[in-house]
């Protein structure tokens, strides 16, 4: 959702869907893999300085070990959802764990092996989705987790159906309790929800943003005539904001409870994504500019690893 955010819109969650976040989508894109250690693997960059993992490097108050392995946890924007090619995942772009090194991902950055790196966002998920996925990374037993959900709980085919920020915040607290019970030593980022509002910024003045908005319904919540100036389009637009803007309180009160938690400060929120960075097939997923944005600011927000 670049703006990017995520997504697609799901029955419940489980399976791809083609169009941005929420409403009918034209085509199904690429199920959802299952057991996915590692993704594709992309051209290397000769000049690349690969971190080495160091697993035994003492860890201090603010300093953890580096990790040996990670898990990413989200939506279509984790899965790279329309980077590659139109209506598909595109997993080796994921900003978290992509292998190519146009994006240089989180899992790159660290210099993991790809049977160590797992994807487990879905396009089209939820935060209800989020506690099933981190039950997956509880199985692979990832050191490292990120998270990035929430834009669809807001995309949605008409504003009423957007999720309450109560229900979102009960729905992440128990997925992070799934971590903190299954995985007590890992360190887990959580990514803020992009500004919506942003991406209606960014292409409601382009004849061909607004035909995919419109034909393939995404996230009409706060897309829906997109070139309307009447106050009832704007206050709609703004109660959509202020919704993704309760999520993300949401998200750092929670997260603020459990030491290995890391909240990005809001810095994906504010990112100001502009055109090249968001994909020209639906003009609301992340293209490759966007996931590698994404890696850059929210490896700036992360950690530093021993």
């Amino acid at each position: 959702m670049l703006t990017l955010s995520s997504c697609n819109d799901s029955d419940g969650g489980k399976s791809a869907a083609p169009a941005a976040v929420g409403g009918s989508r034209p085509a199904e894109p690429s199920g959802r893999q299952t057991a996915r250690p590692g993704n594709p693997s992309a051209a290397e960059q000769p000049n690349a300085k690969a971190l080495v993992p160091t697993p035994d490097a003492p860890a201090t108050a603010t300093t953890p070990p580096r990790p040996r392995s990670m898990a990413a946890l989200g939506d279509s924007i984790t899965r790279g959802f329309d980077s590659c090619s139109p209506l598909r995942d595109c997993p080796e772009k994921s900003w978290a764990t992509g292998t190519s090194a146009d994006v240089n991902s989180h899992a790159k950055r660290l210099g993991l092996p790809a049977d160590a790196v797992f994807n487990n966002a879905e396009t089209g998920a939820r935060m209800s989705d989020l506690a099933g996925q981190a039950r997956e990374a509880v199985r692979e037993r990832a050191d490292y987790v990120t998270i990035l959900m929430g834009a669809n709980d807001a995309c949605r085919r008409t504003e009423a159906e957007m999720t309450s920020p109560g229900t979102f915040e009960s729905q992440f607290r128990d997925a992070l309790q799934v971590l903190r019970e299954g995985l007590p030593h890992a360190r887990v980022l959580v990514v803020s929800v992009p500004d919506l509002h942003r991406m209606w910024e960014t292409g409601h003045d382009e004849m061909m943003a607004r035909a995919v908005w419109s034909v393939a319904n995404v996230c009409q919540s706060i897309l829906e005539d997109p070139q309307s100036a009447k106050p009832a389009a704007l206050d709609r637009r703004q109660r959509v904001r202020d919704r993704v803007t309760a999520y993300n309180g949401k998200l750092r009160e929670v997260c603020s409870t459990w030491s290995n938690c890391r909240y990005d400060g809001g810095v994906v929120n504010t990112q100001r994504f502009g055109k090249n960075d968001v994909s020209h097939w639906d003009w609301f997923h992340p293209s490759v500019a966007g996931q590698r944005t994404l890696a850059e600011v929210t490896s700036r927000q992360g950690y530093s690893w021993g």
